[in-house]
């Protein structure tokens, strides 16, 4: 965490600020502290994009989506600001460690056994997201922060609709991360469905237990020719009882690619083979990869495999239960999204 600038606030809402977690192209990520001294991470929108209909509908989408999701894999929102407020910004539960990215660098890739457990957590994950009928069209390793009760998905700022991916403005038909995006993506971002998510969660899974991603190249650009040309993934180095699960999420026509259900049954049953249920691995996969304290970004982490399994502590108390009443905008963005999906499955159905 680095400090506070002079141009940063110091308050947002009844919210004091500590210090700055990030930032990017929208605005700064803060640490927070409620006045009951409950840590938050605060996001805000720049003023100077706040103008912007395609980046403020982003946020208002993040924030409306953030509530319609609930779930252990996906940090909860708190409470967010009111329309009128300069700047805009969400408080939402504040998940400590490293990013799944930033512990493969420093650690190196992880054991098929914890790529299992990684696969079942994230895959509950996008059930929950997609239960809310909604698309999360951003996972990858910098979006999942390994905390110390397991993995947890974050970053909502991409989301769109099961069905109805058409939304946002033109200027965002590329948005998304190339190195976890489906074929189908890369080629028309208006076009994708679940299926998307399913590619992004089988080269999350590769790049957690290879180190590398499933398709690479030196510049973005070629990377979009190798996705919308059908150049085949490299899974050369998965472990060879993760390498059938990951081909399907893998491939190259949505329609081959496996449902949640059928992942979330497979990866059970691996974990079932070497005596884990889903909670314990979870628990386990928790116990092994979460990093307290600062981050050194040279040592690997030393973690004793006889070391008794601890219990994880509770998800923050005032998740899920009081983040603030939703404005009226993203009341109305929530209603639209709803609606949407609806009208799509009516489609869809016919």
């Amino acid at each position: 965490m680095d400090p506070l600038s002079a141009s940063d606030p110091r308050t947002l809402g009844d919210i004091t600020l500590r210090g700055r977690l990030g930032a990017g192209g929208m605005g700064q990520v803060y640490a927070g502290e409620t006045p009951d001294g409950d840590r938050v991470a605060v996001k805000t929108l720049h003023s100077a994009t706040a103008d912007r209909d395609d980046l403020r509908e982003r946020f208002d989408r993040e924030v409306a989506a953030m509530r319609m999701v609930q779930g252990p894999g996906t940090a909860a929102l708190l409470a967010a600001s009111p329309p009128d407020a300069d700047p805009q910004w969400l408080a939402m539960e504040y998940v400590p460690g490293l990013t799944l990215r930033d512990y493969v660098h420093r650690n190196g890739p992880m054991s098929s056994n914890e790529g299992k457990a990684l696969g079942l957590v994230l895959a509950r994950a996008l059930a929950d997201i997609h239960g809310a009928a909604l698309l999360h069209r951003d996972l990858k390793p910098s979006n999942v922060i390994l905390g110390p009760d397991g993995p947890c998905v974050i970053d909502f700022g991409l989301v769109a609709i099961g069905g109805a991916v058409g939304e946002l403005t033109a200027t965002n038909a590329m948005l998304g991360t190339p190195l976890c995006m489906a074929p189908e993506q890369a080629q028309n971002a208006k076009a994708v469905g679940t299926a998307a998510d399913m590619y992004a969660l089988g080269a999350t899974l590769t790049f957690a237990v290879t180190g590398h991603y499933p398709i690479e190249r030196p510049t973005p650009e070629a990377l979009f020719a190798a996705l919308v040309t059908g150049t085949e993934p490299d899974l050369t180095r998965l472990p060879e009882e993760l390498r059938p699960i990951v081909a399907a999420l893998l491939s190259r026509d949505p329609d081959d690619r496996p449902q949640l259900a059928d992942v979330r049954a497979q990866l059970t049953e691996m974990l079932a083979e070497i005596g884990q249920s889903p909670g314990a691995a979870r628990i386990r996969l928790a116990h092994t990869t979460y990093v307290a304290g600062p981050d050194d970004g040279d040592s690997p982490v030393a973690v004793d495999p006889a070391a008794p399994i601890p219990v994880p502590r509770p998800r923050h108390h005032l998740a899920r239960s009081s983040a603030s009443a939703p404005t009226p905008l993203v009341q109305a963005l929530a209603s639209r999204l709803r609606n949407e999906y609806d009208r799509s499955a009516t489609l869809a159905a016919r």
